[in-house]
């Protein structure tokens, strides 16, 4: 699943660290804000996915 979620974490990162420098802050700023911001999206975009496969493991029982 982490191959999968590569590609989307770049292209997000790319574009939330965009973002910041158009809203002002400084490329540290912006790199270390629009890291944090793309692991949290990521995580709760897998722990969704993970969600979905568990609660089709318990119905399958």
């Amino acid at each position: 699943m982490k191959n999968l979620w590569e590609k989307d974490s770049k292209t997000i990162y790319k574009e939330l660290y965009k973002q910041y420098l158009q809203e002002g802050y400084s490329r540290k700023e912006a790199k270390k804000f629009a890291s944090e911001e793309t692991k949290e999206l990521i995580s709760e975009s897998t722990d969704f996915v993970k969600n979905i496969f568990s609660y089709q493991e318990e119905e399958d029982c």
